[in-house]
């Protein structure tokens, strides 16, 4: 009896041992994903987010040749992966990967942190038509393009809340109290930058973008990971990477005509 239980407990120990084995591979892997963001599988459909367009090049690199300049808006498809191009890096606060893609039967690669599977702002609600209050042209953008949402009001006092939890995760929070205004956006698989890029593609004006460009301010941490961006408007944005990797948007507004 003494040695099938030494037996028993021994099997016990390395059954712990695999599942401790597991786990640190999967935080390895979750952590790997929160540094780089999401990958972009064969088959997907990006949108050019670079106002200027995007250059399509023979090689993955900055020195490659040019195959042309696609231009902002367009959709380019993702093709296999060749191992080679795996090495991240950073434009300017723009961090991404080349990739190679497919454009009008075209195939070359790109510098994908200007590319972003997020649906690209079509209606004119989903623009601005006066300064730079981005607050309806985002609330509308979510409506159009998050799907279906479970929605909760709360109201105490002067609060009046409402949360949005949308089928893919996404959710939406709009509060307002006195003559403040504010949404949150909180959205999931993708970086930063998309989000400020989403934000970009809103402002239909060249002065205004300009404006947008110029009041931004990029925060990075002590790794020099870039984790938060301040839009220093009338109505101030601030994009934040949370812990869960999740990115938060939120505006502020003394707009108080709103749908609450």
């Amino acid at each position: 009896m003494a040695t099938l239980v030494i037996k028993k407990r021994t099997g016990n120990l390395k059954s712990i041992k695999r599942i401790f084995a597991i786990a640190l591979m999967v935080i390895f892997y979750i952590q790997m994903w929160a540094a780089n963001g999401p990958g972009f599988i064969e088959g997907t459909q990006l949108y050019v987010m670079a106002n200027s367009g995007l250059t399509l090049r023979i090689g993955p690199s900055m020195n490659s040749e040019s195959l042309g300049v696609v231009e902002f808006g367009s959709s380019v498809s993702v093709l296999n992966q060749p191992d080679s191009i795996q090495n991240t890096q950073k434009l300017n606060w723009v961090e991404g990967k080349w990739i190679y893609v497919e454009y009008d039967g075209v195939i070359g690669y790109m510098f994908d942190g200007y590319l972003s599977d997020l649906p690209m702002p079509i209606y004119e609600f989903e623009k601005c038509q006066m300064d730079l209050d981005l607050v309806y042209p985002l609330e509308s953008w979510a409506e159009v393009n998050l799907g279906e949402c479970k929605s909760q009001a709360v109201e105490a006092g002067t609060l009046k809340k409402v949360t949005d939890r949308f089928v893919g995760g996404e959710k939406m929070v709009r509060s307002h109290k006195n003559d403040d205004f504010k949404l949150e956006l909180y959205l999931n698989d993708i970086r930063l930058m998309d989000a400020y890029h989403l934000l970009q593609s809103m402002i239909d004006s060249r002065a205004r973008l300009q404006t947008f460009k110029d009041e931004s301010t990029f925060i990075e941490d002590r790794d020099g990971e870039l984790y938060k961006v301040k839009i220093d408007l009338d109505n101030p944005i601030e994009i934040r990477k949370l812990k869960s990797g999740d990115i938060k948007i939120v505006i502020r507004s003394d707009n108080y005509i709103c749908s609450l």
